[in-house]
């Protein structure tokens, strides 16, 4: 619990500055999260399991996957400060249909289903947190359909680069070609195209 209300922690830092938690709120919402390290590799939720838990990523990265007999398909990746989860699995209690894996060594800060909902009804604010949080999964859900929908394959590489520069630095190319849905030979050449732009 030490880890939990150290004033470092980054994740709650995080969460204090955008809803100024009390001190008793914050207390409260420490001793609900529970730390979970992950070495690469290792899954947080696979295909099929239902989501008892989301997480609040304090370090490292993951990312959501589909599984076909065909390819893996990526669908988004997690950072720092990030929330990881199934929202549909994890809201509807169903099984959920992508799997989420650890790109680095990540710690988390897992908070289970019965503990959200105890903590909606602790505080106001705990709502907000949670309707910030669906807030934000459904606005990258829907820019990244709304990415695969309007833009051409380059058009989505450029933005890729520039509004999450990086991804290319921490994870493997052969993820984010998937992600952009283009081949890894395709994003090579996309990268030689731009780093031509820009000499």
């Amino acid at each position: 619990m030490s880890f939990l209300l150290n004033p470092v922690n980054k994740v709650l830092l995080h969460i204090n500055s955008i809803f100024k938690l009390t001190e008793e709120e914050f207390s409260v919402l420490g001793n609900k999260l529970e730390p979970a390290e992950l070495d690469a590799g290792d899954f947080f939720l696979k295909e099929g399991q239902i989501a008892d838990f989301i997480a609040f990523v304090e370090k490292g990265s993951l990312r959501l996957y589909y599984d076909s007999a065909e390819k893996e398909s990526c669908n988004d990746f997690f950072f720092e400060n990030s929330v990881v989860c199934s929202l549909s699995s994890f809201l509807s209690r169903t099984p959920s249909i992508a799997n989420i894996v650890a790109i680095e060594n990540s710690l988390l800060l897992k908070i289970s289903f019965q503990a959200v909902e105890e903590l909606n009804n602790y505080s106001p604010k705990f709502k907000q947190l949670a309707n910030f949080i669906l807030t934000e999964q459904l606005s990258r859900s829907e820019s990244r359909e709304a990415s695969l929908l309007k833009l051409q394959p380059f058009e989505r590489f450029r933005q890729l680069l520039e509004i999450h520069p990086k991804l290319f630095k921490r994870i493997p190319l052969h993820y984010i070609a998937s992600y952009l849905n283009i081949s890894p030979e395709t994003l090579s050449r996309y990268r030689s195209k731009i780093n031509e732009e820009r000499s």
